[in-house]
């Protein structure tokens, strides 16, 4: 299945401009560009807000401004209740060439009476911002920056055209401007721009709309980054064949487990089974035998009985001997990091390939990163083809050597580095989950504290796994486990709000919500 089709483009500035200049390389000039901008804009707000809501556009010069100058004149058409606040002086929109008196009564200047303009703004419900487009490369300052913070102050309904004025890639690369539009939605003009989808810029742009205005071709350079869609990433569900067996639903394997964190391989495989896996075996400490054993009846349990009850290499050869129809594999729950499991990740990755013949791929979480940090040049070793990690901001910092804010500050480069350095798909989890293979990246931009708990990251790995063992690659495998957890997050969310949503509670959720899609 083309998954991508389903999902919206994401777009750098530069990517932007180059997109912008094959299309008027071809059939478009730029005005048609911003006509269709300004046309689609017009459009959205037609279907989402009645005439009688006071609009109020507040432009800059460039071409959001424009754009948003077309879509002022074409709901004026419409007779909706609606001004202009022009924050340059007159003499910057000579260069314009549109009718701006014809409009006279309903434009007003930032260098207006400052009552005037108090008034205006006040009275607006709603406000459309295209002060600044995606190419600011300077700090916001003088009444400019007065005017921004007194609409975030007045907590008005915004709508920003591309992005919120204030937030562009140049930007974060090198200013560090606080005075940025706070978006209640952002109406991006063909294509979801980056700077949008970083935890700062998440912060001001809140919902992301993406509207098309014709543009077709991409330049050959550019960096394939999709923002997922999770009810379109349902269809990736596997099926099931009414006549099959259980080994046609794919048998697994997940190594961890500790006196010290059993639950951690409890969440896994409760996940991994709910989610359709046929087979499930679990290799884990003796210390925890009796817990895991009363929780999960369905799993084929491998005890490890050594004198420290760490998984070891021993242990591993174990498995490589008498699991060798696996066709998934998940290593790290809770299995702790010290010198024992660091030699058994080790000699896991190093031997993998010429053990599990029928293996469809692995994935490494929690201490199995742990251990993979202190494992030196680990991605030479002859991984499977589907190998995913799945870390959060502080595990990827210690298998990169980077700093947690330099991740933050620009996680899709950050996978675009790493993906291709150790050919490996990265699950890179927080409040915005980052997907990177080496050919494409994927964002899902869905922030829930409730997820933020101990054990959520166990039950995304457990379902990772259960859909590799199932047939599906590491792509689809990570966008649809991705997916089911965000949207059993916010079905928590709502039931038990986000302080009492819990790792435990959304396993129910998951394989109901898999249930209404199959």
């Amino acid at each position: 299945m083309k998954i991508d089709n389903h999902f919206e483009k994401i777009v750098s500035y530069k990517e932007m401009k180059s997109i912008e200049k094959i299309a008027m390389d071809g059939d478009k000039s730029e005005s048609d560009l911003i006509n269709n901008a300004g046309k689609e804009i017009a459009t959205y707000i037609k279907k989402n807000f009645i005439k009688e809501k006071k609009i109020l556009f507040i432009l800059g010069k460039g071409n959001n401004a424009k754009d948003g100058y077309i879509a002022f004149k074409q709901l004026l058409k419409s007779k909706y209740e609606i001004n202009i606040l022009l924050v340059f002086k007159d003499s910057d929109y000579k260069s314009w060439n549109y009718d701006l008196n014809k409009f006279s009564p309903k434009i007003y200047y930032l260098n207006d009476q400052f009552n005037t303009l108090q008034t205006l703004i006040n009275d607006a419900e709603i406000i459309i911002d295209g002060i600044f487009g995606i190419g600011l490369n300077r700090n916001i300052t003088g009444n400019i920056k007065k005017l921004i913070k007194h609409i975030n102050y007045l907590d008005k309904y915004i709508i920003s055209i591309d992005v919120p004025s204030g937030l562009s890639s140049i930007y974060e690369q090198k200013n560090n401007n606080t005075n940025t539009i706070i978006a209640n939605e952002t109406l991006c003009i063909s294509g979801i721009k980056d700077c949008c989808l970083t935890l700062k810029g998440h912060k001001y742009s809140n919902k992301l709309i993406n509207l098309d205005i014709g543009i077709t071709k991409y330049p050959k350079n550019y960096k394939y980054k999709f923002l997922i869609n999770p009810q379109a990433s349902f269809n990736l569900i596997p099926k099931k064949d009414p006549y099959g067996d259980k080994r046609l639903s794919g048998e697994t394997l997940i190594v961890g487990g500790s006196k010290k964190y059993p639950g951690s391989i409890l969440m896994a495989a409760s996940a991994t089974l709910n989610t359709g896996v046929g087979l499930l075996s679990l290799a884990i400490p003796l210390s925890i035998y009796d817990v895991i054993a009363g929780k999960i009846p369905e799993a084929t349990l491998d005890t490890i009985n050594n004198n420290n009850e760490f998984i070891s290499k021993d242990n591993i050869k174990y498995l490589f001997e008498n699991k060798k129809r696996i066709n998934s594999l998940l290593i790290g729950c809770g299995m702790e990091s010290n010198n024992t499991t660091q030699a058994s990740v080790d000699f896991l990755l190093k031997n993998i390939s010429n053990h599990f013949k029928y293996l469809n791929g692995i994935v490494i979480d929690a201490d199995g990163l742990n251990n993979l940090s202190k494992i030196n040049e680990w991605w030479k070793y002859k991984l499977p083809k589907n190998t995913i990690i799945t870390p959060h901001v502080r595990e990827m910092s210690r298998l990169t050597g980077l700093s947690i804010s330099k991740i933050n500050k620009n996680p899709i480069e950050i996978l675009e580095t790493y993906t291709k350095l150790w050919n490996v798909t990265i699950v890179l989890k927080g409040p915005l989950t980052f997907i990177g293979n080496p050919h494409k990246k994927y964002i899902l931009n869905r922030p829930n504290p409730g997820l933020a708990k101990g054990g959520t990251g166990d039950v995304l790995a457990g379902m990772i796994n259960s859909f590799l063992a199932q047939g599906l690659n590491s792509e689809h495998s990570t966008i649809l486990a991705v997916s089911l957890i965000s949207e059993s997050g916010e079905i928590s969310k709502e039931k038990y709000g986000i302080h009492g949503s819990t790792a435990s509670k959304l396993i129910n959720n998951i394989s109901k919500i898999i249930n209404q899609n199959n």
